[in-house]
């Protein structure tokens, strides 16, 4: 037994989510957990670096409820950040690596953060972005920098003791501070608790069927709700992840034949990358059983060719950060339902209201929402914007969708993304379906531009597959074979990549500004 397994089991249940893992390694005993660049960890050695960094971080005088921003690639480095800063009671704020030094500066502004964990080639952002704040503790760093006023934190790991004890949280304490995308202007700070990420890791647990020592591969973030998710999940399972801090297809591929892996969590966009591998023939993938999406829509066209070309499962999911990760997700082996995200996960009541805050009966489009224990407990300093999303204890989630009489969610559209044509609300999303038809396209975003006649008219961003060719024309003939000529887009836009966030989500805001820029500015 290692160094760690013993220790923590000695200790009081505590309602702090580190438990989760303790719990684990107490069940399956210690076992393979963790591959990264050819480098093996098993589940007690994991816990035992982490307690080591939790006494480094007592003695950089992290107290409880004190938020640290946790900013790296997906490594292992992340969960022992994670673990280590639980165990002492302090708030993660994890945040992606590619965020600039003005987005930086923010969060670390607004979570009032007293220090940055995090890896030399994020530190000369970290560095500009807090240079601002002259009361700003200190930015710990996993290796050599040249940069002033850091700390090599590898020299002081090596001799540090692991910390023993536990800090007692209650469901409602705060564990994480999750920022969103800010697409729509600043971040907001999603504080989750320690109830939250149980409940909702544990609902997510319940429906996934792997039995210990299966092999999961993990590219998304875990700087994200969803990677936090992940790593969480591969623990109270008793599974083995193999982490990988790039998404590189042919080296995807590679991992899956290698390691023989036989879950994976991706964006749409990875599985295009995927799909359009040149070397994806060269690889052995037929140990790989579940995909799924999520972060973004994933269109049926899509899935159901990765089903094909895989010989895999493919279901999407649906959630959001307010509501700690997943809100809705296909069970394993249950019905699969073109369209649908899947029923609500266990303790998640949905239901889709209209504008005026009434329950509407399945098979009819209103807002969702959503209640249970893994709803936020609001915005950090924003009771106004809470008070918003949060109405007699249901969370207004923005999107737009509906019920069937099974209870499997479908999504159509965020709601600030419909697109409002001469009075006529028109969904994105379904447009953007109807355009996938086209075997030219490999992506595509729907949006809607200003106009004189209907206030607002359709414009389609799109990406082509590699080395082909279509024109408008063909596009919009698709396009009218689907849904009605109304709903045709009036400008078909053609371009290299769609702008997205760090989770892979197309940033709609930004095409809307670059087409405005670019086309209605110079009146072309």
């Amino acid at each position: 037994m290692k160094q760690g397994q013993s220790e923590d089991q000695k200790l009081p249940i505590a309602m702090n989510t580190v438990q989760l893992a303790i719990d684990a390694l107490a069940k399956f005993g210690d076992h393979a957990a963790e591959h990264f660049q050819g480098t093996e960890a098993t589940a007690a050695e994991i816990l035992h670096r982490s307690r080591r960094l939790a006494t480094v971080l007592k003695e950089f005088n992290v107290k409880v409820g004190d938020r640290v921003i946790v900013m790296m690639p997906t490594c292992p480095r992340v969960p022992d950040s994670f673990y280590a800063i639980w165990r002492i009671g302090g708030v993660v704020v994890p945040i992606m690596p590619q965020l600039t030094p003005p987005e930086i500066g923010y969060i670390v502004e607004h979570a009032d953060a007293q220090l940055v964990l995090t890896f030399p080639q994020c530190m000369a952002a970290v560095a500009e972005a807090t240079h601002r704040f002259p009361n700003f503790r200190n930015v710990l760093v996993f290796g050599e920098t040249n940069v002033a006023d850091s700390v090599n934190l590898l020299p002081r790991l090596d001799g540090a003791p692991a910390e023993e004890t536990i800090c007692n949280r209650s469901h409602d304490d705060l564990a994480a501070l999750v920022y969103t995308s800010g697409t729509t202007g600043h971040p907001k700070g999603v504080m989750l608790s320690h109830g939250n990420l149980i409940s909702n890791i544990r609902a997510v647990a319940s429906i996934i069927d792997a039995p210990p020592g299966t092999v999961s591969l993990v590219v998304l973030p875990m700087s994200h709700v969803y990677g936090m998710l992940l790593m969480n999940l591969a623990t109270v399972m008793g599974g083995r992840s193999i982490l990988h801090s790039k998404f590189e297809p042919a080296e995807i591929l590679k991992t899956i034949e290698q390691h023989r892996v036989e879950r994976i969590s991706l964006v749409p966009a990875m599985m295009h990358a995927l799909i359009h591998c040149p070397q994806r023939d060269q690889y052995d993938v037929s140990s790989l059983k579940y995909v799924r999406a999520g972060a973004a829509p994933l269109n049926e066209k899509l899935r159901s060719e990765f089903d094909r070309l895989f010989d895999c499962r493919v279901s999407d999911g649906y959630g959001q950060s307010e509501a700690t990760c997943v809100v809705a997700a296909l069970p394993d082996g249950k019905r699969f339902v073109a369209g649908s995200v899947g029923p609500p996960v266990p303790g998640v009541e949905v239901c889709v209201q209209d504008e005026q805050g009434n329950q509407l009966p399945a098979g009819n489009a209103g807002e969702v929402c959503f209640r249970g224990p893994s709803i936020m407990r609001g915005y950090w300093k924003n009771r106004e914007a809470t008070e918003q999303v949060i109405v007699d204890g249901w969370l207004h989630s923005g999107d737009i969708g509906h019920l069937d009489e099974n209870g499997y969610l479908f999504i159509t559209d965020r709601k600030k993304d419909l697109i409002i044509k001469g009075g006529e609300n028109i969904s994105p999303r379904q447009v953007e379906e109807a355009i996938h038809h086209h075997p030219a396209v490999m992506e595509c975003s729907v949006f809607g531009v200003p106009d004189d006649t209907f206030q607002e008219e359709i414009a389609a961003a799109i990406v082509l597959q590699p080395n082909a060719k279509t024109s408008t024309d063909e596009i919009v003939a698709t396009v009218v074979q689907h849904v009605s000529k109304f709903k045709q887009p009036k400008y078909v836009w053609f371009r290299d990549t769609l702008p997205k966030t760090g989770t892979g989500k197309t940033q709609k805001h930004r095409l809307q500004a670059e087409w405005i820029d670019a086309f209605a500015n110079s009146n072309s």
